[in-house]
Parts: C-alpha cells; structure tokens; sequence
C-alpha cells in the first residue's frame, strides 16, 4: 500500500492515502511535480486524499477543477492513475465477497 505524509518538511510513511489531507496531497503534488496546481485543488476544491483517489482526467479537463494545459492534465492523470493502481481502496464494512 502506497503511503505519503509530510511531517516537518520531510515525507513519512504512517499515513494511507485514503487518510491524506489536504496538505499531504498538496505536498505529494509537489513532489511529482505539480506544486503549481496545489491551491486550485487543496484549497479552492479541498481535495483530500480520498477525493484524489476518486479523482479522474474527466475531472482535471471540466469545471470546476478546468486545467487547460493538455500535458499537465495528461501527466497528473497518470500520476494519479499509478498512485490509484499502487493503493487498494478498503472495501465497505458490509462487503460480501
């Protein structure tokens, strides 16, 4: 399970992503290179990790998120993908297999 949070400055591994705040994301953002799109998604749209989990290209292209920069939505939309594939979402309590 992929894991991320900042503590003073530096990256930490006791935290899920499903459990990340708005500041771990926006801290993960700038570690893959798109600190520049932090306050549009952490502090105007105030998305958690478990948003950036749910979160699609679809999301990124139309309003109200609207990044009109192609590259950058197609590179964070792979970013996400991968974090996404390197993170298994907990199943609901009343799950049944």
């Amino acid at each position: 399970m992929l894991q991320h949070s900042q503590a003073n400055g530096h990256v930490r591994s006791d935290v899920a992503v499903s459990d990340w705040s708005t500041d771990d994301v926006a801290s993960w953002l700038s570690d893959v290179g798109f600190g520049s799109y932090s306050d549009l998604l952490t502090t105007q749209h105030r998305v958690d990790g478990r948003a950036l989990l749910h979160m699609s290209e679809s999301d990124l292209r139309q309003p109200p998120v609207a990044m009109d920069v192609l590259g950058d939505i197609k590179n964070l939309s792979l970013c996400i993908s991968h974090l996404k594939a390197s993170f298994s979402l907990p199943r609901p309590v009343n799950y049944v297999v």
